[in-house]
């Protein structure tokens, strides 16, 4: 049960911020029907390749899976691809949207999330950063330069892949891949996040009160967690199972856009 004095708290610290950092981990696109990632019945294991069970989805997000399988691995990702397209942003991206307009300098989105969501939903690419890059562009497998292009419709019919029909680089011909990080990857392109980072930390420069919402995020793969608590200023996190806070902040149990309905509701009234 939420103490409706903590979503009271949490209102009040968005109501007085100049500006507002949204940390979004998986849970954040649970609630537009795209399944968590991790265990039975999760994105990782409904994916795999026909003839693979849930132990072979940690040789699918390893650095080198594009070259050890890559027809495995471009079925999985591909598939990846289209669920993440064929999901709708739930109505918190847009709450969050509104909330951020009423101040001085807006939000910046800070991810773990590979989907693009947040750019589909209305935010501006320039204030999002994807901390482990994104499904939507891709790179040389290689790679053979740092640069990116986007996913468009190449992954139309990942079920029938064969070599000769996978993505090539489009400057040396070589297998191409997306642009996101995997677990000991020597290969991620990180020049677009990279850049992303740098526009980052010039917002946050300007930002005198910043609060910062911190949804969805795990503690299997820190980032997101890590970041949020590295900012100054007030936490609201939100999570379904893993919401306390150290510090100054409020830890909100449940799900992103029950929380943030709660949220707006407060400021609503007041």
């Amino acid at each position: 049960m939420i103490d409706n004095a903590d979503i009271q708290r949490a209102a009040d610290w968005i109501r007085s911020a100049d500006g507002i950092v949204i940390a979004a981990g998986a849970g954040m696109s649970v609630d537009s029907g795209l399944p968590d990632f991790r265990g039975t019945g999760g994105l990782w294991t409904a994916l795999l390749p026909a003839g693979m069970t849930e132990r072979d989805v940690g040789s699918l997000t390893q650095g080198d899976c594009f070259v050890e399988k890559p027809v495995d691995a471009w079925q999985f990702y591909g598939r990846a691809l289209q669920v993440c397209r064929q999901c709708t942003p739930h109505a918190g991206y847009a709450m969050l949207k509104r909330w951020a307009e009423r101040t001085r300098h807006g939000a910046f989105v800070f991810t773990s999330n590979v989907d693009g969501h947040f750019q589909v939903a209305g935010y501006d690419e320039s204030r999002v950063l994807e901390c482990h890059g994104t499904l939507n562009f891709m790179q040389c497998g290689e790679p053979c330069n740092d640069a990116i292009w986007a996913s468009g419709g190449l992954m139309d019919d990942v079920d029938t892949l064969t070599v000769p029909a996978l993505p090539r680089c489009l400057q040396c011909g070589q297998l191409a891949r997306p642009n996101f990080l995997l677990f000991d990857d020597s290969h991620w392109v990180e020049t677009r996040t990279s850049a992303q980072w740098e526009r980052l930390r010039i917002w946050l420069r300007a930002v005198q009160r910043p609060v910062v919402i911190e949804l969805g995020a795990g503690t299997a793969v820190p980032s997101v967690r890590m970041f949020a608590e590295s900012v100054r200023g007030p936490l609201i996190r939100i999570n379904l199972d893993e919401s306390d806070v150290m510090g100054e902040g409020v830890g909100l149990r449940g799900s992103a856009l029950d929380v943030l309905s709660l949220i707006d509701a407060a400021l609503d009234r007041d």
